[in-house]
């Protein structure tokens, strides 16, 4: 998947539907597959996945918002911004948002004038990872004003400051029903194996505390039973207040600054842009343990984490 060309499209665009991102998705996956020299056929249904994979990360990495106020059935790209955050050599500032050749070059040229050291890394699926290196954050704040774009100190934390933690729901929390119709797909979230299962709108109903999804088509909906009420929340906040203190969910590595967790466990959408921000990369999933790890993750920032999950840090 050409990735690069997918966000410089949809920087020219601004924003637009679901149908027309996951158009453009398959179109560029298709040319890639027409170039591929193995010419491997794609399994049914995987550009469907592409399109969602592509969309999650280009919202982890701050380019693209997707189904948000203003753009509610579809997606906006963000304004240019560098992302400013300390790291043990001094400050780093991440490129995000909407991207032009003459962009890049600008603020290129600027941050090398300015004495900045400019990395520009490669990640398989998500377009160019483009980040900045000073001794001061006001070197880094200067490379902004002079070419025109925005700028967030401290940007993961700034970014958690905002969220709330995810506690159950309280009683006076207004409460949801389940999907009528037929056709729907239901599981339940196993607490105990981290991993979903087969359920029905029967034990859905009964059950005093479970999180279920329904799904029907390209629509999830998500519902935590708990205390016998029927709450309808999103998936990750649905989830980490079902797993209220479970221990062993997130580990960190203080000595490496490394941040994991279950991959079936992902967490809130802006919760995990602040982690992804400390690194600017997306997160790599291992699948002999299952987990996610994200990279540089300052020690304040994974206890901060740690905290609106309302988890225990091993």
């Amino acid at each position: 998947m050409k990735a690069n060309e997918l966000l410089l499209w949809l920087s020219a665009r601004r924003e637009g539907s679901r149908q027309q991102f996951r158009a453009a998705v398959e179109e560029l996956h298709s040319a890639d597959n027409d170039s591929a020299e193995n010419g491997t056929a794609e399994a049914e249904g995987d550009e469907f996945w592409l399109h969602q994979r592509l969309r999650l990360d280009l919202e982890r990495l701050a380019h693209v918002e997707f189904f948000v106020a203003g753009c509610e059935e579809g997606w906006r790209v963000t304004p240019p911004m560098l992302a400013i955050h300390p790291v043990v050599t001094g400050f780093r500032a991440i490129l995000c948002g909407a991207r032009s050749p003459a962009l890049l070059e600008r603020v290129r040229r600027a941050a090398e004038a300015l004495g900045c050291v400019c990395e520009i890394l490669v990640c398989d699926g998500v377009p160019d990872v483009i980040r900045f290196v000073a001794k001061d954050s006001s070197t880094l704040l200067e490379v902004a004003t002079q070419t025109g774009i925005y700028s967030q100190l401290d940007a993961p934390l700034a970014i958690l400051s905002h969220l709330p933690p995810c506690d159950p729901p309280s009683r006076k929390r207004s409460q949801s029903e389940f999907p009528e119709g037929a056709g729907w797909w239901i599981r339940e979230f196993d607490a105990l194996t981290l991993g979903w299962r087969k359920s029905d709108r029967r034990h859905a109903q009964s059950a005093r505390t479970g999180l279920f999804e329904f799904h029907l088509y390209d629509r999830w909906d998500y519902f935590l039973r708990w205390a016998g009420g029927t709450f309808k929340l999103p998936r990750a906040v649905a989830l980490y207040a079902l797993l209220h203190h479970h221990r062993g969910l997130l580990r960190y590595a203080e000595q490496t600054r490394e941040l994991s967790l279950p991959g079936s466990c992902r967490p809130p959408r802006l919760l995990e842009r602040a982690l992804v921000l400390c690194s600017g990369l997306p997160p790599l999933f291992n699948p002999a343990t299952s987990r996610l790890t994200y990279a540089d993750v300052p020690p304040d920032i994974a206890r901060f984490a740690a905290e609106l999950l309302r988890q225990p840090l091993a």
